[in-house]
């Protein structure tokens, strides 16, 4: 849809007669029509406010709804825990005291954070109980290269500043595990540098040694569970036998679909013997051979041939209708009876018989067909056993080989544990606070995600906007003209879907409907007309527009109407051979026309239809010429041009589009100006500017631009202008048309213009 915004956006440097702005493009407006300024910020966000609400709505409902999802299904509890970090003694007669600079306790701090995050450490971490019991450690299953990465990613240990303290902490959607993690690998890193050891070291040694203790009964006790397994079936046999099965299947497969293809095929013959009856079964190349083979029916046969030749003989020798002749017909009946019955009884015995045997066949393979199920069946069920078995054993040996891992593991822990308990570290740590569950989440924080969604929304819905406003390529609005086709717009048109009056066509607007609002805009683009220059540099205008339907005809014939109702005489003529508009929008107009004249036809002034408009004079198209271009670039459309300037105070030419046809450029060769016409919303920005740059490459004059079919955009200043248009008329003020020129004043169409000689 069209639209149109405050005029007042362009004006610039031009003239703006009542309310309406005549607006010329600047040098370097080329320039300007590529940026955006303040006032074009705050105009595209007033045109598309509706948009900028229905999107911002949308865009904060869904970080709204975000939120509470992530809330409430997919939290993140951050659990934390302090680590104390005492530097190496300068002296060993001496307690611990602090390294002497600051930079040296922060490189100390750094390397030591750094340590807490080494993939061994944090391979051990994952290896302990408490942590293989959590959720984090279950949810990656045997992914243990993936677990080890997400770990050393989510784990988080910082320096405290102006502390001996590191930060240690982890964000999960259990808040448990965060903690046990967390703990656990404190614990650990304290371990590794011997603080506090005695006692924890001691007891983790105990701990492996215990789950050392378990882990070889359980080893015990599937070594003995896996030889049970292997005495009872054949482990050697049990993948050929499967293969077997498995080929067996297949057989079986193949011959169950090729007996269902078969019987398929039998039931579809069945079904279509059933369908025809019996009578109507079609018979076959091998029933013909055997009807015919039959020795009775070949005995009948003969005797009708033989009949067939002497009833010929006889008929050539007594005639058709001797006796003689007539018994031997009689004969030649009977047996030809005789061998119609014969092929009926055999053709119907063979019928019978083919469907008998359809259906035992049919019979034959749905019993076969039952049997290969019921076999495959059996096979079937013998591979899932196999399957079972093969699985079984299979497990068997992953736990048999998991449980001597673990064992083998476990000693490496145990080995660890002895040789931890007699290191000892030069740095000093200790377990300073340890995590605890926590019970609020710090993943979503809703007063911030729903004041970072209010702002993100309110950017994403003015981008959505200004993004629909600079990708639009259409001309909406007076200012799209000015910018992008760098023309003055001598006025605005605006759609009858907007127009309270009754107006059945943009054509007949002024006429008909002198008190509308369409009548409106074209009186104030001719007020505009008569105030953007002087009246003898626009005594011959031409209408046109870039490409077809964007209204030119109809603002020709508007624009000619309502000069003529100023008190002018206005001739309009129709330069359109190709697609004339005019003779039809006005009764009783000539067929013969500008092409009768410049052809020599007939005087141009004998060929001119007053209107019913006073002061309003038409000179129609007439036939269409064989080479209309040729025609109108000719001495005799000069002449007329100029013989109608001296008859008439306008000359509104109606033109064809000239992007189209080149007639237009001819045209706009010999007048003292031209009119563009765009349509808001089917003309595009390029069409507007090419149609310039054609003109302007054959040095036509410019007057200006008109757009047409233009719609208020809601809450512009057109749209309410258009409103307290009717308000502000009243409904009794009555219309009355200026005295037309009295018939010796003006040229019509019982008299010639004057003479070149002659005075007006």
């Amino acid at each position: 849809m069209s639209t149109i915004s405050d005029p007042r956006e362009v004006m610039v440097r031009g003239r703006a007669p009542l309310g309406m702005p005549a607006v010329t493009s600047e040098p370097g407006g080329a320039a300007a029509a590529t940026g955006l300024g303040p006032a074009d910020l705050l105009r595209i966000i007033k045109q598309h406010k509706i948009l900028i609400a229905v999107s911002f709505t949308l865009f904060f409902s869904m970080a709204v709804a975000a939120t509470f999802v992530t809330l409430r299904y997919f939290p993140a509890y951050t659990a934390t825990g302090l680590i104390q970090v005492n530097p190496p003694p300068m002296d060993p007669m001496k307690s611990f005291v602090a390294i002497g600079r600051p930079d040296e306790l922060r490189a100390l701090l750094e390397t030591e954070a750094r340590k807490i995050k080494r993939a061994n450490l944090l391979a051990k971490v994952l290896e302990q109980p408490e942590v293989v019991a959590t959720d984090f450690y279950r949810w990656y299953e045997g992914r243990i290269e993936k677990r080890l990465d997400d770990l050393e990613r989510y784990v988080s240990a910082s320096p405290h500043p102006d502390t001996q303290l590191i930060r240690v902490s982890i964000s999960l959607r259990n808040g448990k595990d965060a903690a046990d993690i967390v703990n656990t690998l404190m614990r650990q890193y304290v371990l590794e540098h011997g603080g506090e050891r005695s006692t924890v070291d001691q007891q983790r040694l105990d701990s492996y040694k215990t789950t050392r203790d378990r882990i070889i009964s359980d080893l015990r006790n599937k070594r003995e569970e896996l030889n049970a397994f292997r005495l009872q079936s054949d482990v050697s046999q049990l993948e050929t036998q499967r293969s077997v099965a498995i080929e067996n299947i297949g057989n079986l497969m193949a011959m169950v679909s090729g007996l269902s293809a078969q019987g398929a095929d039998l039931q579809a013959q069945l079904d279509e013997l059933d369908r025809l009856g019996g009578r109507e079964v079609p018979i076959t190349a091998e029933m013909k051979i055997a009807i015919e083979a039959d020795p009775v029916l070949r005995y009948v046969r003969q005797n009708v041939e033989a009949l067939d030749i002497e009833i010929a003989a006889q008929s050539k020798f007594y005639g058709p209708n001797h006796r003689q002749t007539l018994m031997l017909v009689s004969r030649r009946d009977g047996f030809f009876s005789q061998e119609a019955a014969r092929r009926e009884q055999l053709i119907e015995d063979l019928r019978r018989r083919y469907d008998e045997g359809l259906r035992q066949e049919a019979a034959r393979v749905s019993t076969q067909l039952f049997q290969l199920h019921q076999q495959l069946d059996e096979a079937e069920a013998k591979q899932r056993d196999l399957d079972r078995n093969i699985e079984r054993y299979n497990v068997l040996l992953r736990d048999e080989e998991s449980l001597r891992r673990q064992l083998d593991d476990i000693d490496q822990l145990i080995r660890t544990a002895e040789h931890a308990m007699t290191d000892k570290s030069n740095v000093r740590v200790q377990l300073a606070q340890p995590a605890i569950n926590p019970v609020d989440p710090s993943r979503p924080d809703p007063p911030l995600w729903i004041a970072g969604g209010f702002v993100v929304s309110l950017l994403l819905s003015l981008g959505l906007a200004f993004l629909r406003e600079l990708s639009d390529t259409r001309v909406r609005t007076p200012l799209d003209v000015v910018r992008y086709g760098q023309l003055s717009v001598l006025g605005v048109v605006p759609t009858l879907d907007v127009e309270e009056a009754d107006v059945e066509a943009i054509e007949t607007a002024t006429r008909l409907a002198p008190q509308s609002l369409v009548s409106e805009s074209f009186r104030q683009i001719r007020t505009t007309l008569l105030y953007s220059g002087p009246s003898d540099t626009q005594r011959t205008l031409l209408i046109t527009s870039p490409r077809p339907e964007d209204g030119k005809s109809a603002v020709a014939m508007n624009l000619a109407v309502t000069l003529a109702r100023g008190s002018q005489r206005v001739l309009l003529i129709d330069a359109n051979f190709r697609r004339p508009a005019i003779r039809p929008a006005f009764q009783n107009t000539r067929p013969e026309g500008l092409s009768d004249a410049l052809t020599g036809h007939a005087p141009w002034a004998s060929l001119v239809t007053a209107a019913e408009v006073p002061n309003l004079f038409i000179l129609s198209s007439g036939r269409l010429p064989p080479s209309p271009g040729e025609l109108l670039a000719s001495g005799a459309m000069r002449d007329l041009l100029s013989e109608a300037t001296r008859a008439y105070d306008r000359v509104i030419i109606d033109g064809p589009p000239v992007l189209m046809i080149s007639d237009a450029l001819i045209v706009a060769t010999q007048v003292d100006g031209v009119i563009l016409v765009a349509r808001a919303v089917s003309s595009s920005r390029g069409a507007l500017r090419r149609a310039r740059e054609v003109l302007e490459s054959v040095n036509a004059r410019i007057v200006g631009c008109i757009l047409n079919g233009a719609v208020p955009r809601p809450g512009g200043y057109f749209r309410e202008q258009y409103r307290e248009f009717y308000e502000y008329t009243s409904d009794e003020t009555m219309p009355f048309e200026l005295p037309a020129q009295q018939p010796d004043q003006l040229p019509g169409a019982e008299e010639p213009p004057p003479g070149p000689d002659e005075k007006r």
